[in-house]
């Protein structure tokens, strides 16, 4: 899952062992963050819950006594940034930096039941994701775990998807700007004077005549499209997602000449 992805984050992390310790010890919400994990909280999630997860199993059957504990749990104390359907689409999710995850979206369906047991005890620093360990009992947070990969079910009847060839150009755009600051684009790219400078600079990408099949194309699989490259391959995007973010960045010109 998300191989490549690991695999860049991992070269990353044997740069310096003083990284590789903060990762290791110190990802979770209870303390006061660093600067540096400011930038690599995000990515951590793809490299560390793995680790911390390995020898973790749901001890609870997805029964529909347990998706229905899950989704009273789910109900009062997730869906205020994630949405009662799970969508994240909510004034508070969304102004979170990077915004809160889609619960139906690939990126967090890849997880299995104990990498999400993981995130929610723990929390991720610097996501807005808290830990729940003092909050929510093992029992409740399996249930939760339980839950949220069945949401994909649950709302699929009434769930339209995020993006399809119906949405506007300003839809694309919006939901493309909110999987750049989800994806965590920002901690190798600068965008408007925003992010790292580990990858080249976005804020003029749509001065740069790169077609929307270059674009796509890149992100499935950056090494065949530039050579070289260390930016990992977004293989947990639908191509429907692949779509809004490529129309955000073609939209991005630099700043507006007053």
């Amino acid at each position: 899952m998300m191989s490549s992805r690991r695999t860049f984050v991992g070269k990353c992390i044997l740069e310096g062992s003083a990284i590789s310790v903060l990762l290791l010890v110190a990802c979770s919400a209870h303390k006061q963050p660093t600067r540096v994990e400011t930038v690599l909280a995000n990515v951590a999630k793809d490299v560390l819950i793995p680790i911390e997860a390995e020898n973790l199993k749901n001890p609870l059957p997805a029964s529909p006594d347990i998706i229905r504990q899950g989704q009273q749990v789910f109900t009062q104390n997730c869906a205020l940034c994630h949405g009662v359907d799970g969508h994240a689409a909510t004034d508070l999710g969304r102004a979170m930096y990077p915004p809160a995850m889609d619960m139906t979206s690939p990126h967090v369906q890849h997880w299995t039941d104990a990498e999400l047991f993981w995130i929610i005890q723990n929390g991720v620093r610097m996501t807005g994701m808290p830990s729940w360990k003092s909050v929510l009992s093992e029992k409740d947070t399996w249930a939760l775990c339980s839950y949220i990969h069945d949401l994909t079910k649950v709302h699929m009847a009434e769930a339209a998807p995020a993006v399809s060839a119906e949405n506007s150009q300003a839809e694309l755009i919006d939901y493309g700007k909110t999987l750049y600051r989800q994806e965590g684009c920002f901690m190798c790219h600068q965008l408007g004077g925003e992010g790292a400078k580990v990858g080249p600079d976005l804020t003029f990408e749509g001065t740069r005549g790169r077609t929307a099949e270059w674009l796509v194309g890149h992100f499935k699989d950056p090494r065949a499209y530039s050579k070289g490259s260390i930016m990992p391959a977004f293989d947990n995007l639908t191509d429907d997602q692949l779509k809004a973010l490529t129309v955000f960045l073609q939209n991005q010109r630099g700043p507006v000449k007053k």
